[in-house]
């Protein structure tokens, strides 16, 4: 146990220390703020003082994602009453609203995005914490080691993974397009895919679809009703829900600018995951761009409305990998190459 508490706080999510007995106790730190002491006594166990627990975590981020509590709680594994209670009994205790509900579904209000935003690396030093049991206990290395950018990982990671399983065992990590070059480069992963415009330098690729970006708002926000599509110029002097540097998405849409993007206005929010942008921009903080696969539940259901774009927001999706790609890589490649040959293909 201690050993694994240790690799978990060498791989960069947290400082180890050490209580001789029974158990290893683990500090996770993120942009330089304590989140807490976590004591380590099953996969799914947090021991915390905190008002925020891991499973509450897991339950915003699920919330988050789907824009509905009901679909969140399902996911998650308990009903949506417990789901209910669950998020009602942390607000009491941290004295701040963190949900809004409505017919269309819920959203996340600003302490809610903040919560997730705080916690997100808590949840995954315990992915990796709970990877690292199971290898232990199946002896299972001989798994594909695949990094992901986040709009692959969410969009269609699950649909190639399901679909080679009987021919390779993938193991996900998810980060932004810079991160998944940096593993690739490095050896910690097999293969990549990464979701920018730019090419890998030193890493072979290939193209295995094209995506395409929206602009999207709010119901309410002045963009909703708006028929002539958005200029460039307009974009760019325009506060947007945004990704971090690094990210596919982000490098598109200033390529696509064509601007220095320093001269770009500062982002209205700054946001790691595609839940915590979604469910921003439904709630009204700024529009933003974000990829078509990911917004479809919030187009049909009115969380989201799109807005038309005088600029090109397509994107690649590539493979990326260095020297010659593992015999799983190919497993991997030639199931992805079939899938997105049928009539069901999710990416153009």
């Amino acid at each position: 146990m201690l050993e694994l508490a240790e690799q978990t706080a060498c791989a960069g999510w947290g400082d180890i220390r050490c209580d001789r007995g029974r158990h290893a106790s683990i500090f996770v730190r993120a942009s330089g703020c304590r989140y807490g002491r976590m004591l380590v006594v099953s996969q799914s166990t947090l021991v915390t003082g905190l008002p925020v627990d891991l499973e509450t975590l897991r339950l915003l981020e699920a919330i988050s994602r789907s824009g509905s509590l009901g679909r969140a709680a399902t996911s998650v594994g308990i009903s949506q009453q417990a789901a209910s209670s669950r998020i009602t009994s942390t607000e009491r205790r941290l004295g701040r609203t963190l949900l809004v509900r409505s017919r269309a579904g819920s959203a996340l209000t600003e302490h809610g995005l903040l919560v997730c935003e705080w916690g997100r690396p808590l949840l995954e030093a315990a992915t990796t914490f709970e990877r690292s049991l199971h290898t232990l206990m199946t002896g299972a290395s001989d798994a594909l080691l695949v990094a992901a950018s986040q709009t692959v990982s969410e969009a269609l990671m699950p649909r190639w993974m399901t679909a080679a399983a009987d021919r390779v065992r993938v193991r996900l990590e998810s980060g932004n397009s810079d991160w998944v070059v940096d593993e690739v480069r490095s050896g910690r992963a097999h293969l990549g895919f990464t979701e920018t415009p730019d090419e890998a330098d030193g890493l072979a690729s290939t193209v295995l679809g094209v995506d395409e970006l929206l602009v999207v708002v709010s119901p309410g926000h002045a963009w909703a009703s708006k028929s002539e599509p958005v200029t460039a110029a307009h974009l760019a002097s325009t506060p947007l829900v945004s990704r971090e540097s690094g990210s596919g998405t982000r490098r598109t849409l200033e390529l696509a600018l064509g601007i220095d993007p320093a001269l770009m206005a500062e982002p209205a929010a700054q946001l790691s995951s595609t839940g915590a942008i979604r469910a921003a921009i439904a709630g009204g903080v700024g529009p933003g761009v974000i990829s078509s696969l990911l917004v479809e539940d919030d187009l049909r259901a009115g969380r989201l409305v799109t807005v038309p774009a005088a600029v090109d927001l397509r994107r690649p999706f590539r493979a990326v990998w260095s020297a010659s790609p593992s015999a799983g890589a190919r497993d991997l490649l030639a199931v992805i190459a079939t899938l997105q040959h049928s009539p069901h293909s999710s990416a153009r």
